[in-house]
């Protein structure tokens, strides 16, 4: 067979020579709808290609993005590093100092900011070092406190081809950094391979099931793991792409939906209950073209599947992966034999599935030894393949940390396996609650705790214990004008789990903390009731 090189360039020509008709819509700041077509993309991302080069960009270099979903972000996806570079994008939910520290950290030679973030950057400016700096939008100049191009004037004249070099497809394609959730972040390095297998894989049947007939709407931030690699696995199957731009609310999601006649979307739990959340109040508004929608982050609540299924006709399909794994490391269907009543069917839609194709999966316990395929045995999860990362980017002591000799990647997620070989993410290291010697998945309980139609949002954190070590304390949002007890939620729980699992006691709270992608940030409330059952 021919030695050929799996680049992200076939992308790029592929959905202009075969897709060049089909419609990229890009929700602006203005909340005007911008228009074009894969063939115009692919002129502008040459204009972009060669502005970079005027901008001094060689082969190698960084190239920051401080931005939301828009149809300039996916210009950026592919110019850096279809030319030999490599884009990065910068988590703009994190804290000033962590921003700073990675935009200087990965060594960014032109930073490109959505105009709505200039402050964010500003209040950072004198701490990083980065060459230049280019605003984006419909605007030709912006009003800064630092030297800046317009984007669009930026590449107003420039030339709308491009000699694309020849890359290796070992080379780095982009970086991600993790959201820094414990210390400073992990830098991560894609690789041109990695990223056109992972988009292949995304696209089979069996996992996200992408094609040129859908159209596809760009909830996970592009700031987040390649936003799933969906805009890449989208471009190479020729989809249309619609992209909901700056500060998008339920609502601005949900009517392009409906305009847009949306049929593939992802997003993280917390997006999907306040979608539910906007529809309850707008039932008029149900998305009519809908028939899954991709749920990861975290487990997504039995409620919230069944309420989407029963009450809109959508199945939300649960995905797990991380920054280090491009990220898709499962994806939950149903096998076509299984025969599952209800019950059964909603617990199973909790798991995280089946490990993707490619993929080399194991759950060991602290011994190294592998855990019983019974649904019960927990142990850590951790993987090969040839999207998964093998080391951090400038970081020896973290890689030492979360690579094994034998070459796996520690996912530190907790995890059980059935004989059909679906896994099931029971909690992190970190979050597991060790109790008298044994193991509770705080997972588990926040799951149950959530199907109590008083609940909003539950989350259950272990805290020190003079016994026991550690007892499970359950944390507590209730929906708007419900009210209940902890003796009966408690109750609620009682049927489900054995008694030393259930919580000692249940705290109601206004909001539980969130990290920058949207997941429960447990380390502020173990923070906050530290000292809770010490008293």
């Amino acid at each position: 067979m021919m030695k050929y090189p799996l680049t992200l360039q076939n992308f790029l020509f592929r959905a202009k020579e075969l897709f060049g008709k089909k419609e990229i819509a890009s929700r602006e700041a203005d909340g005007s709808i911008f228009r074009y077509n894969y063939s115009e993309f692919y002129n502008r991302v040459c204009k972009l290609a060669n502005a970079l080069e005027e901008l001094g960009v060689k082969r190698g270099d960084r190239v920051g993005t401080f931005a939301w979903n828009t149809h300039r972000h996916l210009e950026l996806y592919f110019a850096p590093p279809c030319m030999g570079a490599v884009y990065h994008t910068i988590n703009l939910r994190l804290f000033p100092d962590q921003i700073a520290y990675i935009i200087n950290h990965a060594d960014d030679k032109v930073l490109f900011i959505d105009s709505d973030l200039i402050p964010l950057i500003e209040k950072i400016r004198d701490k990083i070092k980065v060459e230049n700096f280019v605003i984006m939008g419909k605007e030709k100049s912006y009003d800064t406190k630092f030297d800046s191009y317009a984007y669009e004037e930026l590449i107003a004249g420039k030339s709308a081809s491009y000699d694309w070099p020849a890359i290796d497809e070992w080379d780095a394609a982009g970086t991600a950094y993790t959201s820094g959730t414990t210390g400073l972040p992990k830098g991560v390095e894609y690789t041109h391979r990695g990223l056109v297998l992972h988009s292949i894989v995304a696209a089979l049947p069996d996992e996200m099931g992408l094609s040129e007939k859908d159209n596809v709407l760009h909830i996970v931030p592009m700031f987040h793991a390649n936003a799933w690699s969906i805009p890449f696995a989208a471009a190479m199957v020729g989809a249309k792409q619609v992209f909901p731009g700056p500060q998008p609310t339920p609502e601005v999601l949900v009517d392009l939906m409906n305009s847009e006649q949306i049929t593939f979307t992802a997003g993280v739990p917390t997006i999907w209950l306040m979608v539910y959340q906007y529809l309850k109040q707008n039932p008029d508004k149900k998305p009519k073209y809908l028939k899954e929608v991709i749920s990861g982050g975290s487990a997504p609540p039995v409620a919230l599947i069944k309420a989407f299924r029963e009450e809109f006709g959508i199945e939300i399909i649960h995905a797990y992966g991380l920054t280090e794994t491009t990220p898709l490391v499962t994806l939950n269907r149903p096998k076509s034999y299984l025969q599952l009543d209800d019950e059964s069917y909603y617990e199973l839609k909790t798991s995280q599935g089946l490990v993707a194709p490619l993929l080399e999966m194991k759950i060991v316990k602290e011994d190294g030894t592998e855990v019983a395929r019974d649904g019960k045995e927990m142990g850590e999860l951790v993987l090969k393949g040839p999207w998964i990362a093998k080391e951090y980017f400038k970081d020896p002591e973290k890689t030492k940390e979360k690579f094994t000799e034998d070459g796996y990647f520690r996912t530190e997620d907790i995890a059980v396996i059935d004989e059909e070989g679906y896994i099931k993410i029971v909690d992190r290291v970190k979050d597991v609650i060790k109790s008298g010697g044994e193991w509770i998945s705080s997972v588990d309980l926040e799951n149950a705790l959530m199907a109590h139609p008083a609940v909003a949002e539950a989350t259950v954190i272990g805290i020190e214990h003079p016994k026991w070590q550690e007892r499970p304390l359950a944390c507590v949002v209730l929906r708007e004008g419900e009210s209940v007890t902890k003796e009966e939620l408690i109750e609620f729980l009682r049927p489900r789990f054995a008694k030393w699992w259930l919580p000692d006691d249940v705290v109601f709270i206004d909001e539980i903390p969130k990290t920058s992608v949207g997941k429960f940030d447990k380390k502020v409330l173990r923070d906050r009731f530290k000292n809770y059952y010490l008293r």
